[in-house]
């Protein structure tokens, strides 16, 4: 076998191919935001009242306005302070000819019998309109989402070891030919089940997209540049959902919106297939020819020539390699042995919460978008560009203030700016200064889970030594998916409770912010191998390999920063190996 890694210094950790490589592969996250946050434009919940003509039709009653409709029709809720527009008075609305004497709000209130009427001064369509995803059937609206994240459970057990196993290429190009069908799927949905469905399956193959994305480029490029490349490998995300506001913004019909991101999604599919395999799996296959012939294209672009030393340095570095993993033990690690020691079972568990809670609370920010006071185009995009601006600063900050202070500091960021916004979004009344205020930490909180998704990753990725690393990271990205899961009902408990969304979230962000704080400080140590190291330092702060302890800093390794992730629950770890999050 030939060690990649050899080969890797000489074309340079980030050379002009890894740049051009890693631009073609994040693209795949552009629809990734497209999908993942469609349901902000494309299942709007616009304000709704029931059908009641004659009195909407403004021919029979060319003076009436919406507040009058309202009005005389639909029963008034003093305790939620607003119209009940589930229901409406039930006199007899054929008795109406062009005058007001059919109009008695002494009659019980009955369900809409005529349907809904729905304002479409934002959206034409939605999917909530064509539906009638609102009343009885408000909580399919919620399902749905809940329903695309767990399509990415779905994903990861399907396509979690689909890449080790036929290859980073295949894996990109099948899964995204699944995730352009089921989007067309949605687009061209005429019933909330097809729909329903169709989402799920996008979010399924999306996954295994991902993985294929995500790991090819962490294997391609150097150790110490990984962090960089796996947060950048965000940003393309948030610029996804930045680039819908604008798609929704000039096509107001949920399925033209879709129609367009999809359209927007499919030059993709030309990357996968342009793109050559990854080397690193080639040679980790015994491919040698074809991964020869990859790397000889990669150090052409770099500009850089790998002599015939190097070709026999890495094969050397490589049968070295396969001698050493033939004597020692090939005992499989599953994620039971995350719970039989303390200080593992203590730091999962810590773990565990922490990605449910920055999941949780992350998509609750980021779906709820539309309920923000403000222009529901702007808001959006204003969330893409402070997530932009979250992962900016967490690449500056990161090696320098430490993993644990700086998760910490960020989810207390959200916390406290999602408490703040909606005590003075519930007290602004008609003041615009409080409204913006409101808005300024309703973005500040958005700023902080972004910052603390990105950096949990890494954390989580070097609070596990390598036998068990893949299962730590896994446990965390299931707790991920069951926030996600989560988020979107809890959303919905705002239209009976305005506060009581925002108090949870802000809640939950601060107690993962305390709980942050006790997780030991990884930065400057090398990765820990073992069980028994992960032990000793989980009580100490020390790694200790063999009798020499290697705690500090001049003993950093470059696998400090070789840890990049993505907001679909997936992480890349470990020296020379990559591998996917198993549940």
């Amino acid at each position: 076998m030939i060690q990649f890694d050899v080969l890797l210094n000489r074309l340079g950790g980030a050379g002009l191919s890894q740049v051009i490589i890693f631009v073609l592969l994040s693209y795949f996250n552009v629809p990734g935001g497209f999908n993942a946050l469609a349901t902000v434009f494309i299942a709007y919940v616009p304000d709704s009242r029931c059908n009641v003509p004659p009195l909407d039709n403004a021919t029979a009653y060319p003076n009436l306005t919406e507040p009058d409709i309202l009005n005389y029709t639909t029963p008034y809720d003093a305790t939620k302070l607003a119209y009940d527009t589930c229901t409406r008075y039930g006199y007899d609305l054929n008795a109406c000819d062009g005058d007001l004497t059919c109009v008695n709000q002494s009659y019980p209130a009955v369900v809409c019998d005529k349907g809904y009427h729905y304002d479409k001064a934002i959206f034409t369509e939605t999917a909530v309109t064509e539906f009638n995803l609102i009343c009885d059937r408000k909580y399919l609206g919620s399902l749905s989402t809940s329903l695309y994240y767990a399509g990415m459970m779905i994903g990861s057990i399907l396509f979690g070891n689909f890449a080790d196993m036929f290859g980073r290429k295949p894996t990109m190009v099948l899964t995204f030919i699944g995730v352009l069908g089921s989007m067309f799927g949605v687009t061209y949905s005429t019933s909330v089940e097809m729909y329903m469905a169709f989402r799920t399956a996008t979010a399924a193959f999306g996954y295994g997209t991902t993985i294929g994305t995500f790991v090819y480029i962490t294997e391609v490029v150097g150790s110490e540049w990984r962090t960089f490349f796996g947060i950048g490998y965000q940003v393309f995300f948030a610029l996804g959902y930045m680039v819908m506001s604008g798609v929704a913004f000039n096509w107001r019909n949920w399925h033209d919106i879709m129609l367009v991101c999809t359209l927007l999604s499919i030059p993709f599919l030309l990357f996968a297939i342009v793109v050559p395999e990854s080397p690193r799996w080639l040679f980790t296959k015994n491919k040698d020819k074809e991964g020869i012939k990859v790397t000889k294209l990669l150090a052409r672009i770099n500009k850089v020539t790998i002599t015939d030393e190097d070709w026999e340095e890495a094969k050397r570095a490589g049968d070295e390699q396969e001698k050493a993993k033939e004597g020692t033990s090939q005992r499989k690690y599953t994620i039971i042995d995350l719970f039989r020691h303390r200080g593992t079972c203590i730091i999962t568990i810590k773990v565990m919460f922490n990605w449910f809670v920055n999941s949780f609370v992350y998509y609750g920010i980021s779906l709820n978008a539309g309920a923000l006071a403000g222009d529901i185009f702007v808001n959006n995009t204003l969330n893409g560009v402070m997530e932009i601006g979250s992962y900016v600063f967490c690449i500056l900050l990161m090696d320098r203030i430490g993993r644990r202070i700086l998760l910490s500091g960020m989810m207390f960021l959200s916390g406290i700016g999602l408490i703040i916004s909606l005590v003075v979004n519930e007290y602004k009344g008609a003041n615009q200064g409080l409204e913006t205020l409101s808005l300024v930490f309703a973005f500040a909180a958005k700023i902080g889970i972004s910052g603390s998704f990105a950096i949990i990753y890494n954390l989580t990725s070097e609070l596990y030594p390598t036998v068990v690393r893949s299962n730590g990271v896994g446990a965390g990205s299931f707790m991920a998916r069951v926030g996600g899961i989560i988020a979107p009902f809890l959303i919905a408990l705002q239209d009976d409770v305005t506060w009581l969304p925002n108090a949870i979230f802000g809640i939950f962000a601060l107690l993962a912010g305390l709980a942050s704080l006790t997780f030991p400080e990884t930065n400057g140590h090398k990765m820990m191998e073992t069980i028994e190291e992960a032990e000793i330092f989980y009580k100490t702060g020390k790694i200790i390999s063999g009798d020499e302890s290697v705690s500090s800093s001049d003993d950093v390794s470059m696998e400090k920063g070789n840890v990049g992730h993505d907001n679909d629950g997936f992480s890349s770890i470990g020296e020379n190996e990559t591998k996917t999050a198993k549940f």
